[in-house]
């Protein structure tokens, strides 16, 4: 697959991820293409650069390996051929985030359909240290380019796990010691009472529909985010952002408030 933009490239070299190819299209004034030619050519990564006079053969490249030509004017003059990401299992996912800290938290996507959703979701998830994230093998968006760009950076720090049913992959978070906490506007708790102090594998849906009857069944509780405006509702990666801050921020108080 191929991931393009300089922050995505920068932040898979920082995290000593594999990089087969690098593709740039010249420009003498790009401070950024100054700072990763180096970054690259340390590593020994191969190293393509093309003239303006050569654009036409850029673009060719970049649709050679995977590129969208409507993405085209999304690469900021660079991409990089990268491997597929590796699979993670559910069961291992579960177990690594139990070992990173006591009361991890794992995003669950129900019916997560739109790559920049999962792309800004996937950033949320690394700036508030989530553990992973868990779809289902259908009615999931990929990893696609655009969703790798969007996450800027998040990607290389957040693994995701497919299931095929989300039920019986929440069923196996409460057999590993989660909670399992849906987003709803039918909520049952209120986020500055709920129980927070747990693993939680967090529930969110999609902004047409939210999560599912069947899903929201499986929940322990549901939490919803206290609208005061005349809007009541955000699109997903929103809503998944905001429940993410208000989550960790009531973990970090009780943390203290135990001491």
């Amino acid at each position: 697959m191929i991931i393009y933009g300089f922050h995505a490239l920068e932040s898979l070299l920082e995290a000593d991820q594999k990089v087969h190819s690098v593709h740039a299209l010249f420009k003498p004034d790009s401070d950024r293409l100054k700072k990763v030619r180096p970054m690259v050519q340390k590593k020994n990564i191969p190293w393509k650069e093309y003239s303006q006079k050569e654009r036409a053969r850029f673009e060719s490249e970049f649709r050679r390996l995977g590129g969208d030509i409507e993405e085209l004017e999304s690469t900021q003059g660079i991409f990089a051929q990268v491997p597929d990401p590796a699979p993670v299992e559910l069961a291992e996912l579960l177990k690594l985030a139990r070992e990173k800290e006591e009361y991890p938290v794992i995003l669950f996507l129900d019916s997560i359909t739109d790559p920049q959703n999962l792309g800004s979701m996937l950033r949320s998830s690394a700036f508030f240290n989530v553990a992973g994230i868990a779809v289902t093998e259908h009615r999931s968006s990929p990893l696609t380019a655009a969703a790798i760009k969007i996450s800027s950076g998040g990607f290389a720090h957040v693994p995701i796990a497919r299931v095929t049913n989300l039920v019986q992959g929440l069923e196996a978070a409460k057999e590993a010691g989660f909670w399992v906490v849906g987003l709803s506007e039918h909520a049952t708790e209120l986020f500055e009472r709920a129980r927070v102090d747990a693993p939680i594998a967090l529930v969110v849906g999609n902004e047409e529909k939210g999560i599912r009857p069947l899903t929201e069944k499986n929940c322990d509780y549901t939490l919803s985010l206290p609208a005061l405006g005349p809007i009541k509702s955000l699109n997903a990666a929103t809503a998944a952002a905001v429940a993410l801050a208000l989550l960790r921020h009531r973990q970090q108080h009780d943390a203290l408030n135990r001491k």
